[in-house]
């Protein structure tokens, strides 16, 4: 289903940024990712469903069965009616294990094939949000996924299933007596009643326990980060002390979570038992009464307790239900503010021909531009070299052309197709991307520099060479096989360089965009990254350098000089290199005018 939207703002505000970078074309998914997930495990669950009805009819067997042993074997006094209807009441109990059994398995399959069916749309949207500068929640987003699939797994969802049987019951113990009816419908009432209160009065503390506890793993996993920083700088009295401020609070909003909890708990434990013991109170005058049988009084105190159950633990799973409804209300928001776009028709492979027209990019949680209006075009083959101070806009430009950052206004066009048209994951195996601040995974070196694809050993070996690291990672211990990343060795900045420029060469890409390639390269690594750029050139590839050291000029087609996200030059390297001599020729000169005649 095809969708424009027209985004009109009031002058000084911030219109929403479209999801696709330079367009407001997107193709969204009409269903929601949350509800076709669900509606996956709706097989699972309706099995789980009929399950329920044969564990509960299952159940009956323990009152019926003391019904008639108060009723029969104690006055006959029938030894051989007491083992048959032992062994009876044991086959209906071997039963009901296996169908909790069964259940169980059920339920967890269940919520397997929930996770599998919300996974890619889940993690599509949690890139999403990591740029949106109004939905970047993190960790939280799989913590909410989690939540959910163990709510469908454990038994939250057995209860669930279980809680129409309560009325049942309740009608059984009217058959036996309408006092007896009574009691337990008041029962079913008061838990209930008791059920709901537990929401009024525990909501506000899980909610507020949930966020102290969001900010403390954020703050603890950002001091993590910056581990070398925060050592090396002697911070790491000031960051315990305000991790420990964070998890005080979050402690003891916890900790009065857990009282609230503990103390509804035991309420509805009172309560049930309150009326149990009443049933049986009644349920022994009506015996004396002879209005019924003392068997029937203990049938109807343990299908009572059946009746109860379900609403008692309810209370009890009460924190897991608003955590539950909680993480189902925060992921729906999530998918409903970033829709899970449809893969566009797939394109043939690119030249390299770049067209950016009036380029406009907001960084995510930023207040204003940093790329206003920026437009110029590159055929395959050229080199285009982004110059400028810092804060220019120059990296960001360079985000926006990998499609790391959407565009808020303009187009961004690869051989024609706008950016929007491509499949993200598919242009970026036409793109070679060096970041400015390089992350490497988990993984061996190889895997790195395959994009933790499956390793083509050759692929990897000749992107090393053109990176000019093949010699540097056969120093490692283990060569290519040398595990990086957490737990493995701990590669200098000029390495991790070297690996992030092989892994931008692999695969030959059409377009290679680098921020920043040789700000930790030694002589003979920006020998290497010239020789690179050269490479690229003469295979007719599309080369884009951010940089802000001269050695690199040599070595493009064309510069583009930006000042405050705008282009101040763009044209041919030599007109722009003597348009700015030019300019400061001008300047130094007028400075100097100046100072004389004052």
């Amino acid at each position: 289903m095809m969708s424009i939207t027209v985004v009109c703002a009031r002058p000084g505000e911030i219109p929403p940024a479209p999801m696709q970078g330079g367009s407001d074309m997107t193709t969204t998914t009409t269903r929601s990712p949350l509800g076709t997930a669900l509606r996956a495990c709706f097989p699972a669950l309706t099995a789980t469903f009929v399950l329920s009805l044969f564990i509960n009819a299952s159940m009956l067997a323990s009152p019926l069965y003391s019904m008639q042993v108060y009723d029969r074997v104690l006055t006959s006094r029938n030894l051989g009616t007491l083992v048959m209807l032992t062994l009876i009441v044991g086959v209906f109990l071997v039963l009901y294990g296996v169908l909790e059994f069964a259940r169980s398995g059920v339920l967890a399959r269940a919520g397997v094939q929930f996770e599998g069916t919300l996974r890619h749309p889940l993690f599509e949207t949690m890139m999403k949000a990591e740029l949106s500068p109004r939905h970047r929640f993190g960790q939280q987003i799989i913590r909410d996924a989690e939540t959910i699939r163990d709510c469908i797994s454990s038994g939250t969802a057995a209860i669930a299933c279980d809680l129409p049987w309560t009325p049942v019951f309740v009608a059984l113990c009217f058959l036996q007596h309408a006092y007896l009816g009574i009691l337990s419908l008041l029962g079913a009432i008061v838990l209930f009643s008791l059920a709901l209160f537990t929401e009024f009065y525990t909501r506000s503390s899980v909610e507020r326990t949930n966020a102290l506890a969001n900010e403390a793993s954020r703050f603890v996993a950002a001091a993590l980060r910056n581990g070398e920083v925060v050592r090396g700088l002697g911070m790491g009295d000031i960051v315990l002390d305000r991790w420990s401020c964070r998890q005080s609070a979050m402690v003891d909003a916890h900790s009065t979570l857990v009282e609230r909890g503990a103390a509804m708990h035991s309420v509805t434990k009172f309560a049930r038992m309150a009326v149990q013991t009443s049933l049986l109170c009644i349920g022994a005058w009506l015996a004396i009464e002879q209005q019924i049988s003392p068997g029937a009084m203990m049938a109807t105190s343990i299908i009572m307790g059946r009746a109860l159950a379900p609403v008692e633990q309810v209370v009890g799973q009460w924190k897991r239900i608003i955590a539950f409804r909680s993480a189902y209300r925060r992921l729906e928001e999530l998918f409903q503010a970033l829709p899970v776009t449809a893969a566009p028709t797939a394109l043939p492979t690119p030249r390299g021909d770049i067209e950016v027209e009036n380029a406009v990019v907001w960084p995510p949680a930023a207040g204003r531009p940093s790329v206003k209006g920026v437009s110029f075009s590159l055929k395959a083959g050229e080199s285009l070299a982004i110059v400028g101070a810092s804060a220019s806009g120059k990296s960001s430009m360079a985000r926006a052309m990998a499609g790391v950052w959407p565009l808020r206004e303009g187009q961004i066009r690869i051989d024609g197709a706008a950016y929007s048209q491509w499949d993200q994951n598919r242009l970026g195996k036409h793109i070679g991307y060096l970041p400015q601040d390089i992350e490497l995974f988990s993984g061996t070196v190889a895997d790195n520099i395959a994009r933790l694809a499956k390793v083509d050993e050759a692929a990897v070996v000749a992107a090393a060479k053109a990176a000019g690291a093949h010699e540097v990672i056969l120093r490692l211990p283990n060569g290519y096989d040398t595990p990086i990343g957490e737990g493995g060795v701990a590669l200098s900045g000029g390495m991790r360089q070297r690996v992030g420029l092989a892994r931008a060469l692999y695969g030959n890409p059409r377009l290679l965009i680098l921020d920043e390639p040789n700000s930790n390269l030694d002589e003979d690594g920006e020998r290497a990254l010239a020789h690179a750029m050269a490479q690229m050139k003469a295979a007719g590839r599309t080369v884009i350098v951010v940089t802000h050291r001269p050695q690199l000029l040599a070595h493009v087609d064309r510069i583009m000089v930006m000042a405050f996200g705008k282009t101040l030059a763009c044209g041919p390297r030599d007109e722009v290199i003597a348009k700015m001599r030019g300019q400061r020729v001008v300047v130094a000169h007028d400075r100097a005018t100046a100072s004389a005649a004052a």
